[in-house]
C-alpha cells in the first residue's frame, strides 16, 4: 500500500523575498476560473536555492497570498530525466480540503522556480453548514437522476462519510466535508461522489452550505500475450513477452487476469464484477487464438479480448510511466490498478473510462460494436430504413416503439432542426426526428422527452456511415437511434405525420470486439492520465480537449491519424476526417469550434497535436520525443485547461529548440498567437466563442 500524499507541518513564512532575486520581472496571468498563472519575464522566478521545492514555492506565494500560504500540504513531487522537479500541493483550513484550490509549480534542479499555477482562497471565518451529509448525497442524487432512496450510512472516518453501495452503485457513494469559497466568503459544504453501476457515471457534486448544488464535475468520458499489437485489420496475432512485473501474485484465469497496474476480465452480465468461468493459467503464457470468422462471444475470443485488453492497458502503463506518468505523478499502479472490463454488457457502440481521485481505481468499460450492420429497423409509412441504437436510454425491443413522424424544431441556435433547445410545440406520442450536431445527442433525447415523443431519430449531418450515438443520463426514458443523413433527407421531403415504428433489429449481426482495437484503448487510458495529471478534464472546453487528447495518445503509441477504424467499420475511422486533412481550405479549423459536442470539438485540438507530430518528424524526431513534451507539459498546464492553456504547456514543456515546432503545429488550424476561447452562457446552455489565429510568434 503506497502513500502518495505527504504531510508536512504548516509553518509562517517570515521572509517573503528569502530567495526571490529582486532584479527578476515577473508577470502573472488571472484564468478564467480565478486561476492565476506566474512566470518570469525572462530567466526565473526564483534565484537558486537548496531549499525544499515545497519550501521555494511557499516563499514566494507568501508575497502574493499572504496568510493562505501557511494552508498549503504537499501531494505529489515527481522530477523528470531533464531535471526539472514539479510540485502540487492543496490548501487546507482548519483541517478541511478547500475545493478546487491548488498549486501547481515546476522548479529547476538548482532550486530555481519556473512556474507557478496557483489557485487559493482568501484566509477568513467559514460559515458553518447545518446541512447533513445524507441530505447532501440526497441532493446530488436528485439531480443525477437516481431514483431511489438515499441508502443508509455504512461509515464515518475524519471528514468523509461512506453509504451503501446496494445494487445501483458501482462503489460506496461518499460525502466529504470541505470548505468552499463563494465571491470570496468562505463556507462549509459536502463533495458528493456517486458512481453508478450501470453507465459508469462519475460525479463529483459540491453541494453547498444552504443544501443547494454550487457545482457537478462528471469523471467519465464513456508472461506472454498473444495479441494484436494495433487491430485485426492491421495484422494478426502476435506472441509478445512481458517485461515481468505485469502479474500479480493470485490465481489467473484465461478471462481474469489480474496484476499491480491493471485488472482485465469478462464483465458481460455487467454486474461490475468478473465472470465466472475462464480455464486457470499456471505458467504466465496467455496464448488465446482468435477466430474472426465467428462472434467475438465465443470462449476462445473472450479469452483473447482479456488478455488483449490486459496487454494493452499494461504496455501503455509502461510507455507513460517511461515519459513521467509516474506512480508520484498519480498512475495506476499498486493500490489503484486499471479495472478493465472486456465485453461490458451494459452497452454497445463505445467504450468509457472513469477517474477517480488518486489511490482509487478507474473503471475502464469496453463494448462490442454493431459494425457496418444497424442494429436497429425504423420503419416510416411502411418503409424501413437502417438505424444504428444508442448506447444510453432504454433498450429496443424486436417489438419496437411507434408514434407519427414529426419534424423536431427549436426554433433558435445555430439550426432549429438539431434538438439543441426546448421545443417549440408538443411531440406527445410523437417520433421526434432531428439532426445531428451542434449539442451532445443526450441533449437531444431529453428535449424531445421532455416535449413527449416516443422516439427520437437522429439523422446523420455529414455523409459518413451512421453509428450508435453515445452518451450517458440516467434521465433519458425514452429509444433513439441514428439514420443516415440521405435517408433523412428523405424523411423530410415526404415522411411528416407517417405511422413510425423504431425496433431492434431482429437479425443479429457478427459483432466486433472493442477489446483488439488498440486506438480505443489508448484513448480511454488517455483519459486517466489527463484527469490525474491536469484535473477538472470536463465540460465544453475542457471536456473536448480531453477527448483530444486521447485521440493524441493513439495516434502517438499507433502512428496513423485515424481513430477507431476497425470498430467502426470505415477507413476513415471515427471523426469526422483524418487527421491530416484539418486545418487547410475548405477543411475544419478552430473557428469551428463551438461547444456542440466535445468530440466533435476535440477534434480540432488532436489536429493540432498531429500538425505538431509531423513537424517533429520532418526535424527526425520520433513520436516518443512529442508524447515525453506532451506529458511533461501537463505539469505545466492549470486544471479546466482552454486550447491556448495546452499550448503554451506544452510549448514550455517542449523547450526553446522545439517551441517553434508547436506553435507552428497549432497556428495551423488556427489556434496561434491571438487565439482565444471563451465559454459563453446564454439561453440555458453554454456555446464557445472561439478567435481564431494563424499567427506565430515573430522567429518562427
Amino acid at each position: 500500500m503506497r502513500n502518495r500524499l505527504l504531510r508536512i507541518s504548516l509553518f509562517t513564512v517570515l521572509v517573503a523575498s528569502a530567495c526571490t532575486d529582486d532584479s527578476t520581472q515577473s508577470s502573472q496571468e488571472t484564468l478564467g476560473d480565478g486561476s492565476r498563472i506566474h512566470r518570469a519575464d525572462s530567466g526565473q522566478l526564483t534565484t537558486p536555492s537548496k531549499a525544499a521545492a515545497h519550501q521555494i514555492v511557499r516563499d514566494y506565494l507568501a508575497g502574493y497570498v499572504g496568510p493562505a500560504a501557511d494552508q498549503m500540504v504537499v501531494v505529489t513531487q515527481t522530477t523528470s530525466h531533464r531535471g526539472m522537479s514539479h510540485v502540487r500541493l492543496e490548501q487546507q483550513i482548519d483541517g478541511l480540503r478547500v475545493y478546487g484550490a491548488y498549486v501547481k509549480a515546476a522548479i529547476t534542479d538548482h532550486g530555481e522556480l519556473v512556474q507557478v499555477i496557483e489557485k487559493l482562497a482568501p484566509v477568513g471565518t467559514i460559515f458553518a453548514t447545518s446541512v447533513k451529509a445524507k441530505d447532501a448525497l440526497a441532493v446530488a442524487m436528485k439531480e443525477h437522476g437516481y431514483e431511489f432512496a438515499t441508502p443508509a450510512q455504512t461509515a464515518a472516518s475524519g471528514n468523509k462519510t461512506s453509504f451503501a453501495r446496494g445494487t445501483e452503485f458501482y462503489r460506496e457513494p461518499t460525502a466529504e466535508r470541505v470548505v468552499y469559497s463563494d465571491a470570496g466568503t468562505l463556507r462549509e459544504g459536502y463533495l458528493v461522489e456517486t458512481w453508478s453501476g450501470r453507465g459508469n457515471q462519475l460525479d463529483h457534486t459540491l453541494v453547498g452550505s444552504d443544501g443547494k448544488i454550487v457545482s457537478t464535475e462528471r469523471r467519465t468520458q464513456n508472461e506472454s500475450y498473444n495479441v494484436f499489437v494495433e487491430d485485426p485489420s492491421k495484422g494478426g496475432q502476435v506472441v509478445k513477452p512481458g517485461p515481468g512485473g505485469w502479474l500479480g501474485a493470485g490465481a489467473q484465469t484465461s478471462t481474469n487476469i489480474s496484476g499491480p497496474n491493471a485488472h482485465a476480465y469478462l464483465d458481460v452480465d455487467a454486474n461490475n464484477a468478473p465472470d465466472t468461468g475462464g480455464t486457470p493459467v499456471t505458467d504466465g503464457n496467455f496464448l488465446a487464438t482468435a477466430d474472426l470468422a465467428v462472434s467475438p462471444t465465443t470462449t476462445g475470443n473472450r479469452a483473447v479480448a482479456v488478455q488483449n485488453l490486459f496487454y494493452l492497458n499494461n504496455l501503455t502503463h509502461d510507455i507513460l510511466a517511461s515519459h513521467g506518468f509516474t506512480v508520484e505523478a498519480g498512475n495506476f499502479e499498486g493500490n489503484d490498478p486499471v479495472n478493465a472490463e472486456a465485453q461490458d454488457g451494459s452497452g454497445t457502440d463505445n467504450a468509457n473510462m472513469s477517474t477517480p481521485a488518486d489511490g482509487s481505481s478507474p473503471r475502464m468499460q469496453m463494448y462490442l460494436w454493431t459494425g457496418s450492420a444497424p442494429s436497429a429497423i425504423a420503419t416510416v409509412g411502411g418503409t424501413a430504413y437502417d438505424a444504428y441504437a444508442s448506447s444510453f436510454g432504454p433498450a429496443l425491443t424486436t417489438t419496437g416503439v411507434n408514434g407519427n413522424l414529426a419534424f423536431y424544431n427549436d426554433g433558435a441556435g445555430v439550426s432549429a432542426t438539431d434538438g439543441c433547445e426546448a421545443s417549440t410545440v408538443s411531440l406527445t406520442g410523437k417520433v421526434a426526428l432531428l439532426d445531428r450536431g451542434n449539442c451532445d445527442f443526450t441533449v437531444k433525447v431529453m428535449n424531445a422527452q421532455t416535449a413527449g415523443a416516443t422516439a427520437v431519430l437522429i439523422a446523420n449531418n455529414v455523409d459518413t456511415n451512421a453509428f450508435g450515438p453515445g452518451g450517458t443520463s440516467r434521465k433519458v426514458k425514452i429509444p433513439s437511434a441514428m439514420i443516415s443523413q440521405a435517408d433523412g433527407a428523405t424523411l423530410r421531403a415526404g415522411g411528416a405525420g407517417a405511422a413510425t415504428n423504431l425496433k431492434k433489429n431482429p437479425v443479429v449481426a457478427l459483432q466486433i470486439d472493442g477489446d483488439v482495437d488498440a486506438d480505443i484503448v489508448y484513448h480511454e487510458y488517455g483519459h486517466g492520465l489527463t484527469w490525474r495529471m491536469i484535473g477538472s478534464m470536463s465540460g465544453a472546453i475542457s471536456g473536448a480537449i480531453g477527448e483530444g487528447s486521447s485521440d493524441t495518445l493513439a495516434f502517438l503509441l499507433n502512428g496513423d491519424d485515424r481513430i477507431g477504424e476497425y470498430s467502426f467499420s470505415d477507413p476513415v475511422g471515427i471523426r469526422r476526417a483524418a487527421y491530416e486533412n484539418y486545418g487547410g481550405p475548405n477543411q475544419l479549423s478552430y473557428k469551428d469550434v463551438n461547444g456542440g459536442g466535445v468530440h466533435a470539438d476535440g477534434e480540432l485540438f488532436a489536429a493540432a497535436m498531429w500538425k505538431t507530430w509531423r513537424n517533429y518528424e520532418a526535424a527526425g524526431l520520433p513520436a516518443s520525443e512529442l508524447l515525453h513534451d506532451f506529458v511533461q507539459s501537463m505539469n505545466l498546464i492549470n486544471p479546466s485547461p482552454k486550447y491556448e492553456d495546452m499550448r503554451t504547456g506544452l510549448v514550455s514543456a517542449a523547450g526553446p529548440a522545439r517551441a517553434c515546432m508547436v506553435w507552428r503545429g497549432f497556428a495551423a488550424v488556427g489556434i496561434g498567437q491571438g487565439s482565444s476561447s471563451t465559454l459563453v452562457f446564454s439561453k440555458g446552455k453554454y456555446t464557445v466563442k472561439v478567435v481564431e489565429s494563424h499567427a506565430v510568434p515573430t522567429g518562427c
